[in-house]
């Protein structure tokens, strides 16, 4: 009884609180990871600026790599590959390595963000019956639901398919204004097609290792999904804003969340971080469903 308890008595404030507490975590891993890089770099910058001062040593490998395994029958030491990387290579390793850490801290952002989708529909769920589909509900009586906690309405909530998607759509059906924020907000950005985006980066990192085989279809791809590819094509301003996320050149189909500098021709590191802008629309967005939820319970109580 005393679990049930405590289990009913979940809070907005707590369902909000586990979530920020996560995204600031995560937000502590990127920028661990920014700063070690930037200090990798400088020691590789301190070890080009002394090759340059002693050119005998221009030549030389900036380092050796063996790559080895010991062989299951005989415990004997197996080379499979040998690496030799110069200066520019390094320099290549460390941008990329730090790149492929925000990619996956951004996928784990996401999933937090999964999570808090359902639980916030889980407490609204429990707090206001009309607002969850029939189906939903499962195979229970109307009668039975004032005896149900908030656990069993999560368990519930992370049956549902199609999430987060399909919860979403339910909370912009449900609160009209929400589409209305969505389309004209502060940030100048659709937020629907920015949640789809970050869902369609995830994928990308997790299966496909960051690298899409077609910028253009996965543009394709993610506005279909939040309903913004009209007879076979997106606007410029839609288009251009997902392959602000992407590289150029060679690496033109990578995932790309490193910093873009402003006027890198002055000394001041004066930057737009693309992995907090990101992190940050899912924060907003949260907020704003959060919001909502608190609006209409508080109204529903007045």
């Amino acid at each position: 009884m005393l679990k049930k308890q405590i289990v009913s008595a979940m809070k907005l404030e707590d369902i909000w609180n586990s979530f920020t507490d996560r995204m600031a975590e995560i937000e502590l891993y990127h920028r661990a990871a920014k700063n070690t890089a930037k200090k990798e770099l400088q020691l590789i910058n301190e070890q080009a600026e002394y090759l340059n001062e002693h050119p005998d040593f221009k030549d030389c490998s900036s380092s050796l790599h063996n790559m080895t395994f010991y062989e299951a029958r005989d415990g004997m030491t197996r080379i499979y590959n040998f690496k030799e990387r110069t200066i520019e290579d390094r320099h290549l390793d460390v941008i990329l390595h730090k790149n492929k850490q925000y990619q996956w801290l951004l996928a784990e952002a996401y999933e937090e963000f999964e999570d808090f989708i359902e639980k916030l529909y889980a407490y609204y769920g429990k707090h206001n019956s009309s607002f969850w589909p029939l189906k939903d509900f499962g195979n229970i009586t109307l009668t039975e639901l004032p005896d149900k906690t908030y656990d069993w309405y999560l368990e519930q909530a992370k049956k549902k398919k199609g999430t987060p998607q399909r919860i979403i759509n339910r909370f912009r059906k449900y609160f009209n204004n929400l589409g209305e924020i969505e389309i004209n907000n502060k940030f100048d950005i659709n937020l629907s097609l920015t949640i789809s985006l970050i869902e369609k980066l995830r994928h990308i990192i997790v299966h496909k290792g960051g690298k899409v085989s077609s910028v253009d279809s996965f543009i394709k791809i993610t506005a279909e999904s939040c309903g913004l590819y009209s007879n076979g094509n997106i606007s410029e301003q839609n288009k251009g804003f997902i392959k602000n996320f992407f590289g150029s050149g060679k690496h033109s189909n990578l995932i790309a969340l490193l910093e873009i500098r402003i006027l890198p021709h002055m000394p001041i590191d004066i930057h737009v971080s693309r992995f907090q802008q990101l992190t940050g629309y899912l924060l907003a967005y949260s907020f704003l469903l959060v919001s909502f939820v608190d609006g209409a319970i508080k109204e529903k109580n007045a």
